[in-house]
């Protein structure tokens, strides 16, 4: 796999694993023979708690689907699996979630190749090596991370680039999944591999990177296909009915960026200002104009601790005397049940979190109803659910001077009104968004083969 080449094919089956991407946008892509089949199956969009319990966002019967279409096309056309910042998180149970998937396809289909699975959590220990020789450094925005803040911290995973699947690729692997890894790695990793390593590579796999949100209307979810050369690179949708213009391609370049003309990736920056689009076909979209430069090779962090156990209460108000008084009124609803938590169960209000979410204008004279959302985080399950069963109660009932005797203030849309996430409420936050300076960009891997 050490030849160069001077174009590179890359199929992006769709923007998240798990998402049912289209079947007929996928088989038209793999007309074109693509050197490597990639699906980015991660996020932290949805927020902390996915790699604070280590568990998958997406469906396991629909990630299974997907991951079977991509393996046993690629086993039986020759052609590499790419699958990054495996389930959701990438965490190390996240790893072991679409591993054991793989392992399973597998066997059912009776297919036989080589897998290789990337770990990339650290240890505390690790991290506080890292800290310890001041290569532990903070992103724009990050809250301070201290030793006694090591202790607190729940999981700690790394973002690879490229280099661990191109290890992974050269040691012979088929099939790729890995933990906690950049999108754009996952689809510029083969190119790289062949000596296309460019601005081109990169700025195509900024685009491949969520699938067909980058064309001009999304009419069917699913596959991306991009040719990366020394001069430029070329970007269509795998399914025919579908097209991709400059507009749409330039908008996915500036998707999620601060800086929509330097786009760092672990020891490179993307440069797109010079960069042209242009409609070299119908369908297709030409980039030129990028430009690549060398940057210290650092490794993104994502950590996060665990806060407590969440538990939620939805309720609508449309009384018009509680509207007219709106603000007072939750006032007073989170004084009384303040003052309930601590005669009954002894909480003092340092002892557990309580906010409100107000959804809709009550100052706003047409407004007929407006939606609350009371949010708690308290130390254990049973004192969440004490402390919410008192505040949704309180809010039904607490009195206003404007009425005499017995009065409903609020209307709750289920039964019980105590709403709980996943895991019981458990509740995490990120305390993490730093970069390590690495002196090998494998050494935050772990990586291990299976012959299927």
């Amino acid at each position: 796999m050490g030849e160069h080449k001077k174009e590179v094919c890359v199929l992006a089956a769709a923007g998240m694993l798990g998402s049912s991407f289209d079947k007929v946008g996928f088989y038209h892509a793999l007309e074109q023979n693509p050197d490597v089949i990639g699906c980015d199956s991660g996020t932290s969009d949805s927020g902390p708690f996915y790699p604070g319990a280590g568990k998958p966002r997406m469906n396991r019967r629909a990630a299974k689907r997907d991951l079977e279409l991509m393996i046993t096309e690629g086993v039986k056309r020759g052609i590499p699996v790419l699958i990054g910042s495996a389930g959701t998180a990438g965490a190390d149970p996240n790893v072991d979630w679409l591993v054991e998937i793989a392992r399973e396809i597998a066997a059912e289909q009776k297919l036989h190749f080589k897998l290789a699975e990337i770990k990339t959590e650290l240890t505390h220990d690790q991290l506080q090596h890292y800290m310890e020789e001041g290569r532990l450094h903070p992103l724009e925005g990050a809250p301070e991370f201290t030793d006694r803040d090591l202790d607190s911290l729940a999981r700690c995973i790394s973002v690879i680039g490229a280099e661990p699947f191109i290890k992974a690729l050269e040691d012979g692997a088929q099939v790729v999944i890995a933990g906690r890894s950049t999108d754009t790695s996952i689809f510029a990793a083969v190119p790289t591999m062949y000596g296309l390593g460019n601005g081109f590579a990169w700025h195509a796999a900024k685009v491949l990177e969520c699938g067909t949100l980058a064309t001009v209307f999304e009419k069917y979810h699913g596959s991306m296909l991009a040719w990366i050369r020394e001069d430029s690179a070329s970007i269509e949708p795998g399914h025919p009915e579908m097209t991709a213009s400059p507009v749409s391609i330039v908008s996915h370049t500036l998707y999620e960026n601060t800086n929509p003309f330097r786009l760092p990736e672990p020891g490179i920056v993307m440069e797109t200002e010079d960069a042209s689009y242009e409609q070299e076909t119908e369908r297709r979209v030409k980039i030129t104009g990028t430009k690549l430069t060398k940057a210290p090779y650092t490794v993104k962090l994502e950590g996060v601790k665990f806060e407590g156990y969440r538990r939620v209460a939805v309720a609508g108000v449309s009384d018009p005397l509680i509207l007219k008084q709106f603000d007072s009124w939750l006032q007073t609803c989170e004084r009384d049940a303040r003052n309930k938590i601590r005669a009954g169960m002894g909480l003092e209000p340092e002892e557990y979190r309580l906010r409100h979410l107000v959804y809709g204008n009550p100052k706003d004279p047409d407004t007929e109803c407006v939606g609350i959302v009371f949010d708690i985080i308290a130390r254990s399950p049973e004192e969440a659910d004490g402390v919410i069963s008192n505040v949704w109660h309180t809010a039904l009932h607490v009195p206003i001077r404007d009425w005499e005797g017995a009065q409903s203030q609020a209307a709750f849309p289920f039964s019980p009104p105590t709403l709980m996430t996943q895991e019981n409420g458990a509740t995490y936050s990120f305390c993490l968004n730093h970069v390590i300076e690495v002196d090998d960009p494998l050494e935050t891997c772990r990586f291990t083969y299976y012959d299927l």
